[in-house]
């Protein structure tokens, strides 16, 4: 892909150095570091904030770059583990909200349309992430367990235990998960 920023036209992730070129870097991956961080939060007004707060860390960490993998990678790594975060935090204030006794503001049930969102939200935050990033953005076992330090023993035990926890939560809300594609579009599979 080739994307023109008032200049010569830029190679992605051949020239692109984020320590010199954030903008151009902010453009061409923001859709795809969205997307991943959409999968882990769900909510894509909070996947929005992440995904700008996940930047501004890469921006103030620009220095720090060094182009071992994908930038994609570095950018996704960064956002991910923000996403994780920020949902472990919210899930946490909620909890205390509810032991507090206060109310919280009654707000309808989102309309999933897609069983596969269903599913994920299901899951933890950290089986949700190695879930959304190996099936939908095709990152393999040890880039996933790079992103995430963890080991790669524990990224394949989290996508298996995920997928069978995803598969009885559409079974018992009457969807039904094939065994060897979480959704039809988007998904990849790769060791």
């Amino acid at each position: 892909m080739i994307l023109a920023i008032e200049g010569p036209a830029i190679t992605v992730d051949r020239d692109l150095d984020p320590r010199a070129e954030f903008a151009a870097v902010y453009e061409v991956h923001y859709q795809t570091v969205y997307r991943a961080v959409r999968g882990v939060a769900l909510d894509p007004d909070l996947a929005e904030d992440i995904t700008q707060d996940a930047f501004l860390k890469a921006y103030r960490a620009r220095g720090r770059y060094r182009p071992r993998g994908r930038l994609e990678g570095w950018l996704c790594t960064i956002a991910v583990r923000e996403a994780i975060s920020r949902v472990r935090w919210l899930n946490v204030q909620r909890r205390l909200v509810e032991l507090a006794g206060r109310q919280q503001r009654d707000t309808p049930p989102a309309v999933l349309p897609d069983l596969v969102e269903e599913a994920l939200s299901a899951l933890s935050p950290r089986t949700r992430a190695a879930v959304v990033l190996h099936y939908h953005h095709g990152y393999r076992y040890r880039e996933i367990a790079t992103m995430l330090r963890v080991p790669e023993g524990t990224v394949a035990s989290r996508l298996s235990d995920g997928l069978r926890r995803m598969r009885r939560h559409l079974e018992l809300h009457g969807g039904k998960l094939t065994a060897g594609s979480p959704s039809s579009q988007g998904w990849t599979r790769r060791r």
